[in-house]
């Protein structure tokens, strides 16, 4: 049988119908919103728009406007597999490649991203890089499908989700970044209880990828509820919550922990369980 295509979510709808209306041109599916250098090492990278279109396939997210930061001069799959996914990937990240020192478990599938990487590549080539004011306007937004946020500007994201009915995003360069200008953006990404504490001290709304059943009874102990994906009786998609969304909107609010997954990070968990066990 082929595979069924997913339903788009009601923004979609509502969007489509709001640019025939307005008689909007239609968007590439892969668009280029801003490249410049990585603010972590200054290696050419660029911030893209992809699933424009066509309604996201990730089963979590639901239908979002998936937005990545990759490296401009390789694709995500050969940086990760040589060590070079720095530009877009920070230090603290502990899910980095395995060549710089990281555990590997990141949950992005590079290979998966190798055709948005082409399409993106061919809109620089063609000197297509940003966007009309107002594009965007009324999307749901994924910031980070893949790479961190912090690696491109605050403006751009700042114009970008301006227009947006709601985001996700998270960022594990926490602890250096100015919290009064990206907490309000941004979840900060950590790995440990203790570290969900010291980001609630910087003003931050931590979020956690948990390791093991112990380590989510250790994030709830520090304020944490669980992410509303992982609920075994209705679970909610990302474009549905929209709770990792910064601290705008009430720094007060608690964090969020979801259960490690991806090929090896749901491996690790396993592992992680048995031993306890």
């Amino acid at each position: 049988m082929p595979k069924r295509s997913p339903r788009p979510a009601p923004w979609r709808v509502s969007w489509r119908a709001i640019r025939r209306a307005a008689r909007a041109p239609r968007l590439p599916d892969t668009i280029v919103l801003w490249a410049g250098p990585s603010a972590f090492d200054g290696s050419p990278i660029m911030l893209i728009g992809h699933r424009v279109n066509a309604p996201s396939e990730n089963g979590k997210t639901g239908d979002m406007l998936q937005v990545s930061i990759m490296r401009t001069d390789r694709a995500p799959i050969d940086a990760w597999r040589a060590g070079d996914d720095g530009a877009v990937c920070p230090d603290p990240c502990e899910h980095r490649s395995r060549p710089r020192g990281g555990k590997g478990t990141c949950y992005v599938n590079k290979a998966r991203l190798s055709s948005a990487w082409r399409a993106a590549i061919r809109e620089i080539e063609a000197g297509r890089i940003g966007w009309t004011p107002g594009a965007f306007a009324g999307v749901r937004v994924r910031a980070g499908m893949e790479g961190d946020p912090a690696a491109a500007p605050i403006a751009v994201w700042r114009a970008l989700l301006a227009e947006s009915r709601g985001h996700t995003g998270y960022t594990a360069a926490w602890r250096t970044l100015d919290a009064a200008a990206w907490a309000p953006l941004f979840m900060a990404s950590v790995a440990s209880p203790a570290d969900y504490l010291r980001a609630r001290s910087k003003g931050w709304r931590p979020f956690a990828a948990s390791a093991s059943n112990a380590d989510d009874r250790a994030f709830e102990a520090a304020g944490a509820t669980g992410c509303e994906a992982d609920r075994e009786v209705n679970p909610l998609q990302c474009v549905s919550c929209v709770a990792c969304n910064g601290a705008a909107r009430n720094a007060a609010r608690p964090g969020r922990y979801v259960r490690l997954h991806g090929a090896l990070g749901a491996k690790r968990r396993r592992l992680n369980d048995a031993i306890v066990a």
